[in-house]
């Protein structure tokens, strides 16, 4: 009876030098160490990426005239960056005092008579990236014009305060009395008193 050829299993070839075995030991250890780390820097580089690709910042800006020209004092709050802000917490502060709502805020500022205005929640809400909220907008009238002035050099002091978050949870806090956004881990406002949209119209 004819056998076959006997088959040698294949094995790992050894130089025949144990120092060459073990350097070339070594630097598989080593190439296999380095691909973990390339690919966990990978993943944070990614990460990053996508953190970045859905990052918000919110500015605040005001101005006394509306599209066309005519006077209007507005408040605004805009999203200059590139994913949408959930809004925490949102304070003004006039005099250095925290006001509750843009009635308070007249009043404090400028005059007592009873005129109107508008104002828009802000605090609870998700505002999209390159856009914004008027949250005062005073028009001006021949009844309100002293007011109207005062308000107009007066918006000048104010200061803004508003905490908000990414789709990630990421959440940073824009203070006009700071130069940039500062990342917190939760919101928090600074003071016991938040802006809010009033329950009635401002009369």
């Amino acid at each position: 009876m004819l056998e076959g050829p006997e088959v040698e299993a294949h094995h790992h070839h050894k130089t025949g030098h144990s120092k060459l075995d073990l350097i070339f030991a070594s630097l598989a250890v080593v190439l296999s160490l380095v691909s973990v780390v390339v690919a966990l820097h990978h993943g944070k580089t990614m990460e990053r990426l996508v953190q970045a690709n859905t990052w918000p910042n919110l500015s605040y800006s005001t101005g006394n005239e509306d599209d066309k020209g005519n006077p209007v004092i507005r408040l605004v709050l805009r999203n200059t960056g590139v994913g949408p802000a959930r809004i925490d917490t949102f304070e003004v502060f006039y005099d250095d005092k925290p006001v509750r709502e843009g009635v308070d805020l007249i009043e404090a500022c400028c005059a007592k008579e009873h005129f109107s205005a508008d104002s828009s929640p802000v605090r609870g809400e998700v505002l999209p990236a390159r856009d914004q909220i008027e949250f005062l907008t005073l028009v001006k009238t021949p009844l309100n014009t002293p007011a109207w002035d005062k308000l107009n050099h007066e918006r000048l002091k104010l200061r803004v305060r508003a905490c908000y978050c990414s789709v990630f949870d990421e959440c940073y806090v824009m203070d006009t009395a700071a130069r940039r956004p500062e990342h917190v881990e939760q919101c928090v406002p600074s003071q016991g008193v938040e802006y809010r949209e009033p329950t009635d119209a401002i009369k």
